[in-house]
């Protein structure tokens, strides 16, 4: 893995982790909730065009050392880094779309009517990236068990449920108004999880940053966890995520 992309990644983790606390804390003020550059009164930001672009480099750079984490448990586990893979790809197409449907409200500023169907393709493009965020922690949750510690192993099971009742509020409680849901205590908690856990990650990256930046060849860690060359007997084979 190219040592920019991984540096660039851990940094965008650990970006991740402080917008998520800071969208917590925005939620526990009563303020409203904002993704990028759109509020959810449907009102942009200041900035909001730097936001979008921003919030673009922040998801492709995460999604990096996700493939990498997919890259590396595919020696154990080649289910779950598929599935993983598959996760990470859903979420980034749905972060484009949303980022994209963003851009095009920006620039429909002027024409409200035009603006009601973005906002609502833009609820559900919202929803679905959480859901491809929550699953695809939740595909990792190998690599995690082996690789990092038992308390993050256990708390990649919780966007997902956390998750599933915000969208159960919204089928049976109350259907927020578009372009994003309104804030409850299940969204309060989830975006408290995703910085506990994006800071984490940061860090088990950065102290494990040789496993990133090491060249994997799959073909030697599904054969023989020993020296193939057999020169020095039963010499294990170092620098494996999973060599036990």
């Amino acid at each position: 893995m190219p040592k920019i992309l991984f540096y660039s990644g851990t940094a965008f983790c650990l970006f991740l982790a402080l917008t998520s606390a800071a969208e917590s804390v925005r939620e526990i003020q009563g303020s409203v909730v904002a993704f990028a550059g759109l509020q959810s009164s449907g009102g942009f930001t200041a900035h909001a065009a730097w936001a979008i672009l921003v919030a673009l480099l922040t998801g492709l750079a995460a999604a990096v050392i996700f493939v990498r984490m997919a890259a590396l448990l595919a020696a154990r586990n080649l289910f779950g880094a598929f599935l993983a893979l598959f996760c990470v790809g859903g979420a980034i197409v749905s972060l484009s779309g949303v980022l994209l449907l963003q851009s095009r409200m920006l620039a429909d500023l002027r024409r409200p009517a035009a603006l009601q169907p973005l906002s609502e393709m833009h609820l559900v493009g919202y929803l679905l990236l959480g859901y491809f965020v929550s699953l695809s922690l939740l595909a990792l949750r190998p690599y995690f068990r082996i690789q990092a510690s038992r308390i993050l192993s256990a708390l990649v099971f919780l966007p997902l449920p956390l998750f599933a009742l915000v969208v159960t509020q919204e089928l049976f409680v109350r259907a927020s108004a578009a372009p994003l849901p309104a804030r409850t205590p299940a969204s309060l908690v989830y975006f408290a999880v995703m910085s506990i856990l994006f800071f984490a990650i940061s860090v088990h990256c950065f102290r494990h940053r040789h496993l990133f930046l090491e060249m994997t060849n799959l073909r030697e860690l599904l054969d023989s966890r020993f020296d193939p060359a057999g020169t020095v007997p039963h010499r294990p084979i170092g620098g494996v995520a999973f060599d036990s």
